[in-house]
């Protein structure tokens, strides 16, 4: 809040050094569980100028004021942090809902696959101990939605729940197919995001793309199960391939069957509404939201309650 004096361990999000009329000063973004902030130093010494870096952990002290209508602290005292006094957890952001529900929230649903073959395919993912541990760390986005650790996991039971409820309500969708889409088809962003000290595109996730990398150990793993009939693995591979719905959203095909639809459609709500309910809390939950660049429009999140 404006005019508290804070102390505490922060993320280095972003570093620039620029000059004023009294020297120079250190112009940051910080970033910790709760959020960003901007930051200056303006009475830098040497580790400020030279040896802070971004990515960096820091334990700093300093207070809360307003500039342009948004909080912006100034640092009195800032210092890099030793591994051993801080969790990550204090510093990246994380889902609301633990590790445990999460993953037994995935092992649930995936109980509910009634095609043999498409549970081995699905199975054969978390069976393999170093990725399903990936999954349940991983961000669903770097800024945007569901960007904390655990987000991945969330929102792909988001959207796979979602998909049994829509599907259900027309006889001809086929209820594995939506499963099998709903947590799969954002797989690839296992290895597209690094998940250090703040989340960050790996050198997969800009070269080679989250949809291209779950596609392809998709067809990796479906060539391991013995027989595996090549239209189901064609149909599963279209789901995961058509989830971003049109190609000018950089999605390789766009969708063409009624549970490819019913994805892309339940990944838009959960999306969405995971970015408006980032969005309604930096808002305090009620008003207006500033301008949303991503949506092209303001956000009203309704009156304060009396």
């Amino acid at each position: 809040m404006i005019d508290d004096t804070v102390t505490g361990f922060f993320v280095v999000r972003r570093k620039e050094i620029r000059d004023y009329s009294r020297g120079r000063f250190v112009a940051l973004e910080l970033g910790d569980h709760s959020g960003r902030i901007k930051a200056n130093i303006w009475e830098p010494d040497q580790f400020a100028l030279e040896e802070l870096a971004e990515g960096m952990v820091v334990k700093l002290q300093g207070s809360v004021g307003e500039y342009r209508n948004q909080m912006q602290m100034t640092v009195r005292r800032i210092r890099q942090a030793t591994d051993d006094e801080y969790e990550i957890e204090q510093v990246l952001a994380h889902s609301p809902i633990s590790r445990e529900e999460r993953r037994a929230r995935i092992l649930d649903l995936t109980e509910r696959i009634e095609n043999t073959y498409v549970e081995k395919l699905v199975r054969s993912f978390w069976d393999d101990e170093e990725f399903f541990d990936a999954y349940l760390l991983a961000p669903a986005g770097k800024l945007w939605h569901h960007a904390y650790i655990g987000g991945l996991s969330e929102h792909s039971g988001n959207v796979t729940e979602l998909a049994i409820e829509v599907g259900g309500h027309y006889d001809f969708v086929d209820r594995d197919l939506l499963i099998f889409g709903g947590l799969l088809h954002d797989a690839g962003k296992v290895a597209t995001y690094t998940r250090s000290t703040m989340f960050d595109y790996t050198d997969e996730g800009r070269l080679v793309g989250h949809i291209c990398l779950a596609d392809q150990w998709i067809c990796q793993r479906a060539a391991a199960i013995e027989a595996f009939p090549e239209r189901l693995l064609m149909e599963l591979r279209h789901i995961v391939l058509a989830h971003q719905g049109e190609l000018e959203f950089a999605t390789p095909v766009v969708p063409q069957m009624a549970e490819a639809f019913i994805v892309y459609f339940c990944d838009e709500i959960d999306s969405k509404m995971g970015a408006f309910a980032r969005i309604r809390e930096k808002h305090g939950g009620v008003g207006w939201s500033d301008w949303v660049k991503m949506l092209d429009r303001f956000l009203y999140f309704g009156r304060e309650k009396l």
